[in-house]
């Protein structure tokens, strides 16, 4: 009784949803945007593996489903209750694979750090799943060509600096 009359007093309404009452197309868009979702991480994660790296596809494809479904499920549920902030969900994903990738890196028996690429990669498979989980299916699938380009592009750097290095070594002469 409380709860009501603080509410009406300050002409608030309580928008309740019931969770039957939501469309089965919207259900199957859900599923839609998260099988979409988990091929373009599979694809990331897909990269990962070929270079050798940890978190290879099934990582990335889990990754990228379980953020479009999240926030495709919020901004389904705000719309249908008007009320809530769709951005919720994306707090609690930023939270998680913080988590997720924090536990990744870690150092090395020499002092390196190992991991960091690892885990801003699934940081970015994750922004994937949200892009399509909000309906920028287009967004996800060109933000995807981006992060492949630039794991390639680089990793076919550092090969080129590393083989530099080492001729560099071979050329100094032995003391």
């Amino acid at each position: 009784a409380f709860v009501e009359a603080f509410f009406a007093e300050r002409k608030v309404r309580l928008a309740m949803i019931n969770l039957h009452a939501i469309d089965i197309w919207q259900q199957l868009s859900v599923i839609l945007d998260g099988a979409m979702a988990a091929i373009l991480g599979s694809i990331i994660g897909w990269e990962r593996d070929r270079a050798g790296k940890s978190a290879g596809p099934r990582t990335m494809a889990l990754v990228g489903s379980a953020a479009a479904t999240v926030v495709a499920i919020g901004a389904i549920l705000d719309v249908n209750a008007k009320f809530g902030d769709p951005t919720r969900a994306l707090h609690a994903i930023i939270t998680g694979i913080g988590f997720l990738g924090a536990g990744l890196i870690f150092t090395d028996k020499s002092g390196g750090i190992q991991g960091v690429t690892t885990a801003a990669t699934i940081f970015a498979t994750a922004a994937v799943g949200v892009c399509v989980g909000l309906g920028f299916q287009v967004v996800g699938v060109g933000f995807t060509i981006i992060i492949l380009t630039v794991l390639r592009s680089t990793q076919f750097l550092e090969v080129a600096l590393r083989r530099a290095e080492e001729a560099d070594e071979e050329d100094e002469p032995k003391k």
